[in-house]
């Protein structure tokens, strides 16, 4: 009920559809054909494939928005994107606390109390219990 709540509360952009917290987001409206993202990565599709079963599996429902840049993991709001290269993936989330952790290949902060990381995956056996844990707590968050 809670989740039903918070969805109503969301922005509806009228030009493309897509939902945000606030009002007026700014954001593109340029949409991206998905399966555009793996032609010539065949590595990363599987990757890619891999993780959203995971994150399905352990984390729970999401949306999925292929832009351009990147896809967009969503909840009420985007809490991963996903860049896909040609025999590895890319992750970007936030959390508002520091990891120390040499998976983390780049720290932005993007305001005293949010942190945002990115992460490389090379393997299936780097979509592990820890990652997941790091994505659904920045789906978590508040």
């Amino acid at each position: 009920m809670k989740v039903a709540l918070k969805i109503a509360t969301l922005w509806k952009c009228p030009k493309c559809g897509r939902q945000f917290m606030r009002k007026n987001q700014s954001h593109s409206c340029r949409m991206y054909p998905l399966e555009q993202h793996f032609l010539s990565k065949e590595g990363g599709k599987i990757l890619y494939q891999k993780l959203c079963e995971k994150i399905k599996d352990k984390v729970g429902p999401f949306k999925i928005e292929s832009l351009e840049c990147c896809i967009q993991f969503v909840s009420t709001f985007t809490f991963t994107a996903v860049k896909i290269f040609k025999d590895k993936i890319q992750l970007d989330f936030s959390l508002n606390h520091p990891i120390k952790n040499k998976r983390i290949k780049k720290l932005v902060k993007l305001s005293a109390h949010r942190l945002l990381y990115f992460v490389e995956i090379k393997s299936e056996e780097e979509i592990d219990t820890e990652l997941i844990t790091w994505i659904k707590e920045a789906m978590d968050k508040k």
